[in-house]
């Protein structure tokens, strides 16, 4: 009777211990599925952050290339029309086109050269448009030490001085567009590097 006894007793201790033991096991199963379901989250949430990061970054570098090939078009073309007005007046050029250039009026400059087969229409038109636009913001700002371009017009040498202007403006403007584009891509690849670190920590924990 006392074996029988002390075997229950044992017994029981048994069954206390496992218990107490099995209780242990689905404390940390709690803990653990808690912890994967807060890592599936942040894996999710970081794969949402890099989709939409991706997102951006394409249309920020469509734009940034339709912007570098608009300005380099512009560049081109002004710095062409420039070469080409300076070998007309030192070669003496067109009456038609040497009369404009001395008149100093941009847009008639830019007609007399292409009636005289020396500027394309479509360049023409281009520059043009630049010239109008550059009077447009030059009357708009009104800012000492920026005087518009028709105000170059008035001077021996004004239209080449204005294309120039505009050309330096515009390889400006490439430049600082360059620019960006190199650093929205670095700090695209930054944070593209610190969410594919984090998910990768985040499922080795």
């Amino acid at each position: 009777a006392a074996n029988v006894a002390y075997e229950i007793k044992t017994g029981k201790a048994k069954i206390e211990e496992l218990q107490a033991s099995i209780g242990e096991a689905a404390s940390e199963i709690s803990v653990l599925q808690a912890k994967i379901e807060e890592t599936a989250a942040s894996v999710a949430t970081n794969d949402a952050d890099l989709k939409a990061a991706t997102e951006i970054r394409t249309q920020e570098h469509a734009d940034f290339a339709a912007e570098e090939k608009e300005l380099t078009e512009v560049v081109d073309t002004l710095t062409r029309t420039i070469g080409l007005l300076e070998r007309e007046a030192r070669k003496g050029g067109s009456a038609m086109l040497q009369q404009s250039v001395q008149a100093g009026g941009i847009v008639q400059a830019l007609k007399a050269m292409v009636d005289a087969s020396v500027l394309g229409a479509q360049d023409a038109d281009k520059l043009t448009a630049l010239v109008q636009q550059a009077q447009e913001q030059g009357d708009d700002a009104d800012e000492p030490g920026a005087p518009a371009a028709a105000t170059y017009e008035n001077h021996s040498g004004g239209i080449i001085e204005t294309l120039q202007g505009l050309l330096d403006k515009a390889e400006e403007q490439l430049d600082a567009a360059r620019k960006k584009e190199v650093n929205a891509q670095h700090n695209f690849e930054m944070l593209k590097q610190s969410l594919e670190d984090e998910t990768e920590f985040g499922t080795k924990e």
